[in-house]
C-alpha cells in the first residue's frame, strides 16, 4: 500500500462518516510538510507531518525511536529476550506481562475465538518450519515442545495482567504488533504536540488531522499484483483520524507459499483472495482483522466483517483481473 501523490482520475473515494468539524479545524496548522523516513522491524517507517517550528525534527525522531524500540523489546520474534521470545521458551506456568504486550495479546486472542483459530497468535513454530521466521537454531526458543499445546491452551488473566504459558506455545504476534506500534507512534506524536500526521511502519497506516491546505491525509490501497479488472475503480481512503492496514499474499512469498496462513489448516489460505484491508478506528484492530479475514477468505470473512460492522475491502485474482467486494460499512464511506 502506498500514500498517493496524485490520485488517479475516477478512483472510488472512501471517506469516515461522523468527523466532528471543530475537531478536524483544530488539527490545521499553517506550517510546512515535513516528512522523515526510517527503518524498524525488519520493515521501513515514513511520517509526514505538520507542527509548531519548536517540535524539531531530532525531537520526533526520538519519539518514534523510542515508541518502537518498546514493541521490539516486548514483542520482537526476532529479538531472543524480548519479552515474547521469554514467555515462548517459558516452561508451564503464569507468566505476568508488560501492559502493551498484554493488550496486544489479548486481542489476538479475542480476534483467534472470534475466528474459530483461522486468525493464529500461536504460529511461530510454522512459520518457521516454512521459511518465514527468525530460524535461530531451528525451534529451540520455542520451548520443549512436547505437548500438543495450541493458542486455544493459552489463558488470559486481565485482573493481574498475566497469561499462561502451557508449555511449548511459540506466540508470533507479527500480524497485529506492528499495528499496534503504529498506534503508539501516533499517540506519542499527539503527546509531543504533533497537531497533524500520516505515520506509517510496513504499509500499516494512521492519520490524525489534516494538512495545512485542509485536505485530509490520501491513502491509496495497493492489494494485488494483478491490474483491475475492466469497470473496476482504484480506491482511496481519507485518513482523518482513522487506521488502516492491509494483508496480501503477493508481498512474502518462499515455494509457491505465502507468509499469510489459515490457523486451522497451517496452510496458505484457499481461494482467490490477494488482499485485504481493514479501515478502523486503531491501527491495532485493522493489522489483526486484515489477516484474519484474508486467512477466512471472501464469503466467510466477509460475513465476519458484516456482522461485527468492519470496514474492508476484499481483493480477488478473476480470469478478467483484480475484482473489489466492500463490506457494508465501507461502501456506506463510499457514499
Amino acid at each position: 500500500m502506498t500514500v498517493t501523490q496524485s490520485r488517479p482520475s475516477d478512483p472510488r473515494l472512501l471517506i469516515p462518516k461522523g468527523m466532528k468539524p471543530a475537531d478536524v479545524h483544530a488539527s490545521r496548522i499553517d506550517a510546512p510538510v515535513r516528512r522523515l523516513s526510517g527503518a524498524t522491524m525488519g520493515t521501513g517507517w515514513s511520517l509526514s507531518f505538520a507542527a509548531p517550528e519548536s517540535i524539531s525534527n531530532p525531537d520526533v525522531m526520538a519519539t518514534l525511536d523510542g515508541a518502537c524500540a518498546l514493541v521490539i523489546r516486548q514483542m520482537s520474534g526476532w529479538e531472543m529476550e524480548s519479552d515474547l521470545c521469554r514467555f515462548n521458551r517459558a516452561e508451564e506456568g503464569w507468566r505476568e506481562l508488560q501492559p502493551e504486550f498484554f493488550t496486544v495479546l489479548s486481542r489476538a486472542m479475542g480476534i483467534a475465538t472470534l475466528t474459530d483459530g483461522a486468525y493464529d497468535p500461536a504460529l511461530a513454530r510454522r512459520m518457521d518450519m516454512l521459511g518465514f521466521g527468525p530460524a535461530l537454531e531451528a525451534l529451540a526458543h520455542i520451548g520443549s515442545g512436547q505437548k500438543r499445546a495450541s493458542w486455544r491452551d493459552v489463558r488470559i488473566d486481565p485482573e493481574a495482567r498475566r497469561a499462561f504459558q502451557p508449555g511449548g506455545v511459540g506466540l508470533d504476534l507479527s500480524s497485529i504488533a506492528k499495528g499496534y506500534a503504529v498506534d503508539l507512534c501516533a499517540a506519542r506524536l499527539r503527546e509531543l504536540g504533533v497537531p497533524s500526521f500520516l505515520m506509517e511502519i510496513g504499509g500499516e497506516f494512521v492519520g490524525w488531522g489534516v494538512k495545512p491546505d485542509a485536505q485530509p491525509w490520501w491513502v491509496a490501497l495497493e492489494l494485488s499484483d494483478l491490474p483491475l479488472a475492466a469497470g473496476e475503480a482504484e480506491t482511496d481512503i481519507a485518513l482523518v483520524n482513522l487506521a488502516v492496514a492491509t494483508s496480501g499474499d503477493f508481498v512474502r512469498r518462499r515455494d509457491g507459499g505465502s507468509h499469510l496462513l489459515d490457523g486451522r489448516t497451517g496452510k496458505t489460505p484457499a481461494g482467490d483472495v490477494c488482499g485485504v484491508a481493514v479501515i478502523h478506528e486503531h491501527c491495532m484492530d485493522a493489522d489483526g482483522w486484515a489477516t484474519a479475514l484474508f486467512a477466512l477468505g471472501l464469503g466467510d470473512g466477509l460475513a465476519m466483517a458484516e456482522r461485527l460492522g468492519l470496514a474492508a475491502v476484499f481483493a480477488v485474482r478473476t480470469a478478467d483481473g483484480t475484482r473489489t467486494h466492500l463490506s457494508k460499512a465501507a461502501l456506506a464511506m463510499a457514499e
